[in-house]
Order: C-alpha cells, then sequence, then structure tokens
C-alpha cells in the first residue's frame, strides 16, 4: 500500500497540486454540508484503527473525532499487538489488523513497522495524520484562500484541521 499523499499535495513552491486541490474542495463541500445542517453519515461501517507508541495523543485524538463526526467506528490498539519481528506472525498479524479495519493512522512507530503494515494489511496507512507537521496540514492556509471556492464561514484552524482530516478519510475510504 502506498502512502496516500503519492503524489504530493504541495509544490516546491508551496501551492497545492491538483491532488491537494481534490482534498481542499472536498474539505471545503464538507464544511458547507455541515452548516446546512447534520451531515450524513459518509463512513458509516467504516472502521479505522489507531495505534501509537504514546498511548493517546492530541493529534489521534482529533483523527478519532474528525471520522467519529461522519460515522466511522474508532477503536486504539497497542502498539504490542502487532510484533516487531519480520515472521510469519508478524505477517498474519498485519494481515489481521485489515481484516478488522478500513484504515490504520500509526504514530510513533518505528518506520519499518509502518512500512510493513503498508506493505501486507491491505488497507490504507496513515502515518501521525493528525499531527500538525503532517502533510495534510499544509493545505490548511489554502483552505479560505478563495472566497468564492470557500462559502460558509471560514473555517477556524481546528475546524479547518478536522475538514481536512475527514476530506482525506471520506477520499482515501470510499
Amino acid at each position: 500500500m502506498h502512502l496516500p499523499f503519492h503524489p504530493p499535495l504541495l509544490t516546491p513552491e508551496a501551492v497545492p497540486t491538483p491532488h491537494g486541490e481534490t482534498l481542499l474542495h472536498l474539505a471545503r463541500s464538507l464544511r458547507t454540508m455541515m452548516h446546512s445542517g447534520p451531515v450524513s453519515p459518509l463512513l458509516d461501517n467504516k472502521h479505522l484503527g489507531l495505534l501509537s507508541v504514546d498511548g493517546r495523543s492530541s493529534s489521534q485524538d482529533a483523527v478519532a473525532d474528525a471520522a467519529r463526526g461522519l460515522g466511522a467506528r474508532v477503536a486504539w490498539i497497542p502498539p504490542m499487538a502487532v510484533q516487531a519481528g519480520d515472521g510469519p506472525q508478524a505477517h498474519d498479524a498485519a494481515r489481521l489488523l485489515g481484516r478488522f479495519y478500513d484504515a490504520l493512522d500509526c504514530e510513533g512507530l518505528p518506520a519499518d513497522l509502518v512500512h510493513r503494515l503498508r506493505r501486507n494489511c491491505g488497507v490504507p496507512v496513515y502515518e501521525g495524520l493528525g499531527r500538525r507537521d503532517h502533510p495534510l496540514a499544509q493545505l490548511l492556509p489554502h483552505l479560505d484562500a478563495d472566497p468564492i471556492q470557500a462559502p460558509g464561514a471560514p473555517a477556524g484552524d481546528v475546524d479547518g484541521h478536522r475538514f481536512l482530516l475527514q476530506a482525506l478519510l471520506v477520499h482515501t475510504l470510499l
């Protein structure tokens, strides 16, 4: 499984790429829908698994809130559930996670473990999706850049981040 951010979201000049524009458009649409009334549970019957070395973090709480806001079910998975080795048990554990969850977000896990999950579980595996240094968060200044394409109240920092998270989840899970 490839990173959900290939191709990149911004050019070297910090201008959104076509993929970045797609996510921005979807985030703006979600914001407009939210201001118009209750949003249908677009991610109903989707399951998101969160793995973190340090337990719950505010960045993964943001991902969980964004996913639940669209009807997804979220579970915290202890990182020890995924063995550190490369043997058959580790491969089976990754495949099992792919059967239980539609996507995983890993934070603070060793890079080789995240790579192995991407390779073996068969579902999107994000890495620190809710972190402010994640490539998705770099789109935040562009969310309200065009008032014609961004109807409704401007998204505050927290709301804008939530809409971008939701846009990515919808984009990769539907």
